[in-house]
């Protein structure tokens, strides 16, 4: 019986055999930056844009309503009255991001045909989306940099992590927390830091997240805070002003630009809650958001329905879906569809756009006076160098470089009174980039 005759197979020629390699390179995380989108770059009608410097920036704000008319047979003039005012002010935030390159490492990506990209493009790329990130996430916050609150200590090593910005009920616990970040765990109040580390992995589970870190920390109790960090101090308190204390979010915020809402009324933002303010928590309707905007313009002035091109709504794509929900039957969903700064498409609610953004605290609609927010910088992103000198250093002692990026700016609010928000939907369904 003759032998078998062998097939050549991919195994037995194996030596012979190249990798094929594409030319190109996929990101598989969204950069989905809509906020960010709007607020940054000032335009008539949008966001105001100042120049920092100096002791910082002022500006004026008229805090009671003018008075003083009188009706009078004998012709006698009323008393003296004066509108109150009182200057607001505004400081600067710095913010950074560092990447190092082995030397190596970049003389072996210099050509095409040794790698995908070459290596130092690639670190300055993602430095910028990282920055990018950081902003949008900074921009829902209220300046405290709270990536989450610590609800189980497993272990010096393990913590479960639920309510990113450090909001009830805001979201997925791993919204704004992912591997590789450098973070501290910090006592509720920011003073007592318990120690730094690298986030080694993360679980996410519903609205609560394991973090496990590559360095043990000893001493976290529940209610703690994990916050972004350098090796020697700490993000808390040091990042710039977000939606949630330029608006005064639950009214914890009163104090803002050096103007205290408690001894000035008009200075604060209007707070409606689903359920008591609206018919029903569980479905937010378009009648909702017309209420909001109706006391918003009798307390301010300023409304939406007549100057629509200075609003927006802000919420989340959970309950985009409910007020969807409720058009069924009644109107093309693709209607009124409007193309906002940064490419970003918004649907039209009671005549206004509607931004979807998962990165807003869920349960959430926010009605936003974009004129009356104001962009604050001295510096955009930018690779920090020192009197020509160029960006890339040398680490000490390694044949590897360092480069620095920084931006100097802030956020602030002129006036208050102009915006609003409706909290405390039930908004269970995330369309996030948390996987």
């Amino acid at each position: 019986m003759a032998d078998t005759p062998q097939l050549i197979t991919d195994a037995t020629i194996s030596g012979v055999l190249k990798n094929v390699y594409a030319a190109f390179r996929e990101n598989t995380f969204p950069i989905a930056t809509p906020l960010l989108a709007q607020l940054k770059k000032g335009k008539p009608g949008g966001p105001e844009r100042m120049q920092w410097g100096g002791n910082g920036v002022y500006w004026d704000v008229k805090l009671t309503r003018p008075v003083g008319m009188n009706g009078s047979q004998l012709g006698y003039f009323p008393p003296h009255a004066v509108v109150t005012e009182q200057q607001a002010n505004v400081g600067i935030k710095r913010t950074y991001v560092t990447r190092q390159i082995d030397a190596l490492a970049d003389s072996g990506t210099q050509s095409r045909e040794a790698a995908f990209v070459n290596i130092t493009r690639k670190i300055v790329e993602e430095a910028l989306d990282a920055a990018r990130l950081g902003q949008q996430e900074i921009l829902h916050g209220d300046g405290l940099g709270i990536k989450g609150v610590t609800t189980t200590v497993s272990s010096s090593t393990s913590v479960v992590v639920t309510k990113p910005y450090g909001i009830a009920s805001s979201g997925q616990g791993g919204l704004l927390i992912d591997v590789g970040m450098y973070v501290a765990v910090v006592d509720s109040t920011g003073a007592t830091v318990r120690g730094r580390s690298t986030i080694s992995a993360v679980s996410n589970s519903g609205d609560s997240a394991t973090v496990t870190f590559a360095t043990a920390i000893a001493g976290m109790l529940t209610t703690d805070l994990v916050v972004a960090a350098s090796t020697s101090d700490t993000s808390y308190n040091q990042v710039p002003n977000g939606l949630t204390n330029m608006l005064n979010r639950g009214g914890s915020y009163n104090n803002l630009h050096g103007i205290d809402a408690g001894t000035y009324a008009r200075w604060d933002g209007i707070r409606l809650t689903a359920g008591t303010d609206t018919d029903d928590a569980s479905q937010p309707t378009e009648m909702d958001v017309w209420k909001l905007i109706r006391v918003v313009a009798g307390k301010s002035g300023k409304d939406a329905q007549m100057t629509p091109s200075e609003f927006l709504l802000l919420t989340t794509p959970g309950l985009v879906k409910k007020i969807g929900e409720t058009f069924l039957g009644q109107r093309r969903w693709d209607m009124g569809m409007r193309t906002l700064q940064g490419g970003f498409g918004a649907l039209e609610l009671c005549g206004l756009p509607v931004i979807s953004d998962y990165w807003c605290p869920a349960g959430t609609i926010y009605l936003i006076h974009t004129p009356s927010l104001s962009w604050v910088d001295k510096m955009d992103w930018t690779k920090l160098v020192f009197e020509g000198a160029g960006p890339w250093r040398f680490i000490a002692g390694r044949d590897a470089y360092e480069v620095d990026f920084g931006a100097y700016w802030n956020t602030c609010v002129l006036n208050r009174i102009c915006n609003g928000m409706l909290v405390g939907y039930t908004d269970t369904q995330r369309f996030s980039h948390v996987v």
